[in-house]
């Protein structure tokens, strides 16, 4: 690969800076405060199903394994769609996991007395109808976003703009998704009285994750998480004109939570509808971010004096590149390559045409 040489001072800066955050990171509170609330998450949800676990272990077990295959198959594909260059494993995995423990514990105990309010102050028949519609967009979307705010100030470097706050946004409604999934395939034994332990399970894998799964807590969190990417984003624009779009994505993400639970559009159909309305706002969101982020890229790479290669901007390309190299010669022309791309990354979210 015939990579091209950054400027120093634009390579020099933005490393200064990825090692500082490296640096810093076991003194950062929201660090502390990050993995207290993932441990407290993991204590509620163990308190609130270890008596189920005991008494049904093979039936939990399955729900275990296919939750990790729906983590496996879901982070690959979000890394695959991120434009550039797959995300650092270990901010990926930080979404993934405040979602499965500090945001699915705590939403355990935050939802279930938010609905006991509904089922008091207007009774049984609209708590029961209306109940998980008014609840779970508040508590979960709220709680799953401050975790993406904590990695995002845990990790500035890496939330550069949207696209960075919309893939970290569902990471973590990704750990969020699998593990309700698990909790609802332990309440589905329940409800089963545990006597087709395993077929509750894989029929509540089925609904959750291939009927329902691809507008799910992923797509409401990625909008959420996009006006975080918003709020922190590089660059000089001022903070009130970011609080605007930051919110609208916030309250969006929050109709796509309410319009999935509410009693509306009761049927086969009505549910495909929902899942393709909150699938539709997702992808659409992100396919102008990719655009723009593109189109700077590009754009920085054509400007004069710009010593880098439009050429390599795609995974595509760099990996002919790479083929056409020698063996010997291709891990440093790797290491060059991603240098290059942390500068492209930035100036994506930086310049302005």
């Amino acid at each position: 690969m015939t990579a091209p040489v950054t400027s120093p001072p634009a390579a020099s800066r933005l490393r200064s800076l990825i090692t500082s955050v490296r640096g810093s990171w076991r003194h950062r509170p929201a660090n502390w405060a990050f993995g207290l609330l993932c441990l407290l998450g993991l204590l509620l949800l163990l308190h609130g199903f270890a008596p189920v676990v005991r008494v049904f272990p093979g039936s939990a077990l399955l729900a275990l394994v296919l939750l990790a295959l729906t983590v496996s198959v879901g982070t690959a594909l979000l890394g695959r769609i991120r434009p550039f260059r797959p995300p650092p494993a270990g901010w990926a995995w930080s979404g993934v996991l405040w979602g499965a423990t500090a945001a699915a514990g705590c939403a355990v105990v935050a939802n279930t007395g938010l609905q006991g309010v509904w089922y008091k102050s207007a009774g049984i028949d609209f708590g029961s109808q209306w109940g998980a519609a008014l609840t779970a967009p508040l508590n979960e979307e709220l709680l799953k976003l401050s975790g993406v705010a904590l990695i995002a100030l845990a990790a500035p470097a890496l939330v550069r703009g949207p696209l960075d706050g919309f893939f970290l946004g569902a990471f973590t409604g990704l750990g969020f998704q699998v593990m309700e999934n698990w909790t609802y395939a332990m309440n589905a034994i329940l409800l089963g009285g545990g006597v087709r332990g395993s077929a509750d399970v894989s029929q509540s894998f089925v609904t959750r994750v291939v009927v329902t799964g691809l507008g799910s807590h992923w797509a409401m969190s990625a909008v959420a998480g996009t006006g975080v990417g918003i709020l922190l984003a590089h660059g000089d624009r001022p903070v009130r004109r970011r609080i605007a779009p930051a919110a609208a994505c916030v309250l969006t993400a929050m109709f796509m939570h309410w319009l999935f639970d509410a009693p509306l559009l009761d049927s086969v159909a009505g549910l495909a509808a929902k899942v393709a309305v909150n699938l539709f706002i997702a992808l659409t969101l992100f396919l102008v971010l990719r655009h723009r982020a593109r189109r700077r890229a590009r754009a920085f790479l054509l400007s004069p004096g710009t010593p880098l290669s439009a050429d390599l901007l795609t995974r595509g390309s760099r990996r002919r590149a790479l083929r056409g190299l020698p063996p010997a010669r291709r891990p440093a022309a790797e290491r060059r390559a991603a240098a290059h791309l942390e500068v492209v990354e930035e100036q994506a979210v930086l310049w302005r045409p």
